[in-house]
């Protein structure tokens, strides 16, 4: 396949050098402007960032408010006087005439202040004698068989 042979083409005159002062000016700018651009969106995300955590904030209060209302609701309503009245007045109930007591042949559960689960449990294994004063190390190489 044969080559062809162009001869090069000359340097343009009107096209700058690179690598003059002209150039570097112009880098500059743009870097300048780059970096203010980059620092104008920074802003303004931070700026949004803040709206929004003030907007969840307003949130938040809104419904800890509403929160304290329908605890308060709830404690209106679980009154023992109002129970009393609703149960006479509107499901047309009465006290009872007549009370049955039933006798049971066991002891009265002993009372415990806390619940079973916070309580030490009873049926802990005690630890060995041989090993009562050994630390892990000393009992894990013991159990080695060289």
């Amino acid at each position: 396949m044969a080559a062809l042979q162009r001869p090069a083409l000359p340097f343009p005159r009107n096209v700058p050098k690179p690598g003059g002062a002209r150039g570097w000016l112009i880098g500059a700018v743009a870097l300048v402007i780059v970096i203010a651009l980059v620092q104008v969106n920074q802003f303004s995300r931070l700026t949004s960032t803040g709206y929004e955590i003030e907007s969840l904030r307003r949130e938040r209060d809104t419904k800890a408010a509403e929160n304290h209302k329908l605890e308060a609701e709830v404690g209106r309503l679980s009154s023992l006087a109002r129970v009393d009245m609703e149960a006479r007045t509107r499901l047309k109930m009465e006290p009872a005439q007549r009370r049955l007591y039933i006798s049971v042949n066991q002891p009265v559960p002993e009372r415990r202040a806390l619940p079973t689960r916070y309580l030490a449990p009873q049926d802990a294994p005690a630890v060995p004698a041989d090993n009562a004063g050994r630390s892990l190390w000393q009992r894990l190489v013991d159990l080695l068989p060289f």
